[in-house]
């Protein structure tokens, strides 16, 4: 049996009734996916115009991918690259990795509609390969098979 309320306070329960429905149907779904969503696109949703290596640039251009210095035996390798960074998904990055990762070396990617290029740095600690933003202390790390198809030029 209900205890007898006045209508203020049937009020009142209804307030509160309504605000943990509310909490109960955003919050749950939203903690959830926050949960199961523990990677991340390394770019985004951006467009990749350019990246630059230590030692070669590979733009887009009318014809697709180009590499410069130009070498027409690597354009199939250049495709695989471009395609890679595009959809490389970076899982759980860590904050303190030890001992500290060596930085092996780095690309700088453009983006469109960014002014600032982004500079990914590729480092290696007890045989992990790790994936930092330049800006951020934050290592994600990646296969050695990864790292390989992001930074070709490195490893032949």
């Amino acid at each position: 049996m209900l205890p007898k309320l006045s209508r203020r306070n049937w009020n009142n329960v209804l307030i509160f009734a309504v605000l943990i429905l509310m909490f109960l149907l955003y919050g749950t779904p939203q903690r959830l996916a926050d949960r199961q969503h523990r990677s991340t696109h390394l770019l985004g949703e951006q467009q990749l115009l350019s990246i630059e290596f230590a030692g070669a640039r590979i733009s887009r251009s009318p014809q697709g991918w180009q590499l410069s210095p130009a070498q027409p035996e690597l354009q199939p390798l250049v495709e695989r690259t471009m395609a890679i960074w595009q959809q490389q998904q970076l899982n759980d990055g860590e904050r303190s990795v030890q001992p500290l990762p060596e930085p092996l070396t780095q690309a700088q990617l453009v983006l469109a509609g960014q002014g600032e290029p982004v500079i990914w740095v590729l480092s290696l600690a007890e045989q992990q390969f790790y994936l930092s933003p330049s800006h951020r202390r934050l290592y994600y790390p990646i296969r050695a098979a990864e790292a390989e198809l992001l930074f070709p030029a490195e490893f032949r």
